[in-house]
């Protein structure tokens, strides 16, 4: 009976961090799992903190994915940046509803949760966004870093696209490698790395991942010198995460930020009438 009471807690102190700017809009909601092919899906929703911006919806959302550690380690400053340029936003955890605890950072322990199956948690996501009245079904994205990362690139392939049509406008990977270029579609995807992280060298996959699109599959990648792991976030003090360096970088977060919302800006713009 004690694993609820963690959850619980989980999803309390994130909702603090985010701030009183958000608060406002902020609700805990349950994600019913639909099947997915490839996808191992829990028997259980999937638990997720969902925030609207202050104004006259329908607002575009954004579906934000939590790194390997679990749920909402680096997620309540880009909450509110998110909320800021307008977007609704919903965070859902992905291990918790598995039975997985602790994270899955371990190499040993990775097979517990993967990208593809995290690719059902943001189908479902999305088409559970589809339902609410304040959401503009033609406008949803997903960002995520690391573990996440690799999802939010995982769920731009071909497959997805095929079987839930224009369900996504836009992808955004910070540092999680971007694999199977011969796979993907044509949901636009921005991935940013930092040159010195060697947690998956999401850099150099990124860069090779590019080389192999087609001119129709849209894709931005930029990396930062000296940049590792975890740039973005301002609560990562340097050090190292199971050998691998990682740490705050103000100049590349703040670039990478302009980054995301350009890309957001052309690509999850309303449809011209």
């Amino acid at each position: 009976m004690r694993r609820p009471s963690i959850l619980l807690c989980l999803l309390a102190a994130f909702a603090i961090n985010v701030g009183q700017a958000a608060a406002a809009g902020e609700a805990d909601v349950a994600i019913p799992p639909q099947p997915v092919r490839g996808s191992r899906m829990p028997s259980a929703s999937l638990p997720a903190m969902y925030w609207v911006p202050d104004g006259q919806g329908p607002f575009p959302a954004m579906i934000l994915l939590h790194g390997c550690g679990g749920p909402y380690t680096t997620a309540p400053a880009w909450v509110g940046r998110l909320l800021g340029w307008g977007y609704a936003v919903i965070a859902p955890s992905s291990f918790l509803p598995r039975g997985v605890y602790g994270g899955v950072c371990e190499p040993y322990r990775q097979p517990l949760v993967t990208a593809r199956d995290r690719a059902g948690d943001v189908i479902s996501t999305a088409l559970w966004l589809r339902t609410r009245r304040e959401i503009d079904g033609s406008r949803i994205g997903v960002i995520g870093f690391s573990h996440g990362g690799s999802t939010a690139a995982w769920v731009t392939q071909r497959e997805y696209e095929q079987e839930f049509p224009h369900l996504l406008r836009a992808a955004i990977d910070y540092y999680g490698p971007c694999r199977q270029p011969a796979t993907k579609g044509t949901v636009p995807l921005l991935a940013l790395a930092g040159e010195a992280d060697t947690w998956g060298f999401s850099a150099r996959a990124c860069r090779t991942f590019g080389s192999g699109l087609r001119p129709d599959q849209v894709f931005e990648v930029y990396t930062y010198p000296g940049a590792v792991h975890d740039f973005d976030n301002p609560n990562a003090a340097p050090g190292t995460k199971l050998g691998h360096p990682h740490g705050y970088d103000a100049a590349a977060a703040e670039e990478s930020f302009a980054r995301v919302k350009t890309f957001l800006d052309r690509y999850m713009a309303p449809a011209a009438q």
